[in-house]
């Protein structure tokens, strides 16, 4: 066993447990320890570069006035060990956020030391770097060059929400929507700088993460704030993390946010973001709280504008397909590219595209000239 793989094992005892942890409160991927994107499973190393803190975040395990044990890492340490479980192909990459015990610009200092340490040893993996509120703009530029994604938490749909949970983290609206309408301009800066970058220089992105759950939030809430950051901030992504009560924080008597809640919110997320549908569409399909259907929103919207179906799946544009429930964007793609040398007509010309599973489902919201399917209706 060699000294840094050593140095793994030692740490997973102490500092390592309590930082890797901690980290779940920074919402990267769900499992926490493995991102998804389209080219597969990135297992990561997800972990705060330390948790001591200053600040008194009421959701928070490590806010300043809970007794905590405390730790952190030494950046050419963490470095080191993330460098080994790379070369060893153990991991993909490095998913690196933190407390703030000093001010904002001392923490990522730190941070971008990590990074610095990696890519000047060779290091291509992916890096996921989570910036402090209130940090100067050349560091967001060096994070962004040095990075793949690189995000700064909203953590509340709204600056009274905000205000509640983090009394102490600064403005809502200059040290932290400020600073992500920087990390948006230095990637576009940054993709101006270098095409097709192989690693680093925000190839994908600006993200951040909003607590659900911690007060009487509302869906409705999140969704529009989620539109703007997508439609009008720029940013490539938005995670949810629902609450989890803390033992001695203010909210330790709250109950905790239901995974159905969050996985709803993802569902509907992606749908402003990539399936043209608006908040205000999906306003529609909330209950007397605002609060999303613990079904498909895509579903719950289909049942709503039965109107707009049977789809003539021969003439129906890219955006009104991905309007069917089941169909996402490879799907509408595959028609799209196999109706332009032979027309759908049937039953079995979708299952040639689609797949037989795939193919029925969809039945309900298609139109073919050939099969007559008079006996499929949408469930309302």
């Amino acid at each position: 066993m060699n000294n840094a793989l050593k140095l793994l094992v030692k740490s997973m005892k102490g500092k390592w447990r309590i930082l890797t942890l901690g980290a779940k409160w920074d919402r990267c991927l769900v499992p926490i320890y493995e991102a998804t994107g389209p080219r597969g499973v990135y297992p990561l190393i997800k972990t705060l570069l330390t948790n001591k803190c200053t600040n008194n975040c009421t959701y928070c395990p490590f806010r300043a006035k809970r007794k905590t044990r405390r730790s952190e890492w030494k950046p050419e340490k963490l470095a080191k060990i993330t460098l080994h479980l790379w070369k060893t192909q153990k991991i993909k990459g490095l998913f690196l956020s933190s407390s703030i015990p000093k001010d904002p610009d001392t923490v990522v200092e730190n941070q971008l030391q990590v990074l610095r340490n990696l890519r000047k040893s060779g290091f291509t993996g992916y890096i996921h770097i989570k910036l402090m509120p209130g940090v100067g703009r050349h560091l967001i530029a060096e994070a962004v060059e040095l990075a793949d994604r690189i995000g700064i938490n909203l953590e509340a749909p709204e600056s009274e929400i905000f205000q509640e949970i983090c009394p102490d983290k600064g403005s809502y609206n200059q040290d932290i929507i400020k600073r992500l309408k920087w990390i948006v301009a230095e990637v576009e800066k940054a993709r101006e700088k270098r095409q097709k970058p192989q690693y680093g220089f925000g190839r994908f992105g600006a993200d951040t993460q909003m607590i659900v759950g911690a007060t009487e939030d509302d869906d409705l809430q999140h969704l529009e704030t989620t539109e703007w950051l997508y439609k009008r901030l720029g940013v490539s992504r938005v995670y949810y993390s629902g609450f989890e009560p803390q033992p001695n924080t203010p909210l330790e008597n709250r109950k905790p946010c239901p995974k159905s809640r969050t996985r709803r919110l993802y569902q509907a997320s992606f749908l402003i973001r990539d399936y043209k549908i608006t908040a205000e569409e999906l306003a529609q399909i909330l209950d007397d709280r605002l609060m999303l259907p613990d079904i498909d929103p895509k579903k719950a919207l289909a049942r709503l504008n039965q109107h707009l179906f049977p789809l003539d799946v021969n003439q129906a544009t890219y955006y009104e397909l991905l309007r069917i429930p089941g169909i996402g964007p490879k799907h509408a793609r595959e028609i799209l590219s196999y109706r332009e040398h032979k027309p759908i007509t049937r039953v079995s010309d979708l299952e040639r595209v689609l797949g037989a599973h795939l193919a029925r489902n969809i039945l309900p919201y298609v139109q073919l000239k050939y099969d007559k399917l008079t006996s499929y209706n949408i469930k309302p």
